[in-house]
């Protein structure tokens, strides 16, 4: 959704503000093909593995191995594009001095700008549950 309002905005404004608006498209597909290719390697190979943990635990049943030899081998690598994802965010807040709505803004912008601000804050809620809470927890889970 956030990526066609964005097409649009250049489309229509891009040559009013050239040096943000193609970069801010540029940040938010690599951020969105990031992401995409994150939560794919979370659902296929990180949680499953968690949940068969927390299925160990409560039959009281030693940790199943995995096949990446230990749980801090994906976490680490979800952490670091946590790193990565968060850069690209703060890249976006940069280009767009803060949310600020630029002159031309029209309701596309002002809707674009509120959605990312939202994106945003979703993601640093969803990057500090999984790198403060769940990671912890799994890898605990792999050492009891």
């Amino acid at each position: 959704m956030w990526a066609i309002a964005l097409d649009k905005v250049v489309s229509v404004h891009g040559a009013r503000d050239p040096e943000v608006l193609p970069r801010m498209a540029e940040v938010f597909a690599a951020l969105r093909a990031e992401m995409e290719m994150h939560m794919h390697k979370e659902e296929a190979i990180l949680f499953p593995s968690i949940e068969q943990y927390g299925r160990a635990e409560v039959q009281n049943r030693p940790t199943p191995p995995v096949p990446f030899g230990t749980i801090a081998n994906p976490i680490a690598m979800m952490e670091r594009e946590h790193v990565s994802a968060g850069d690209a965010l703060g890249e976006i807040r940069t280009l767009t001095n803060d949310f600020e709505l630029p002159p031309y803004a029209c309701s596309t912008v002002k809707a674009l700008y509120e959605g990312l601000q939202v994106l945003e804050a979703d993601l640093h809620v969803h990057i500090h549950l999984e790198n403060n809470i769940l990671f912890p927890r799994a890898i605990a889970l792999e050492k009891r």
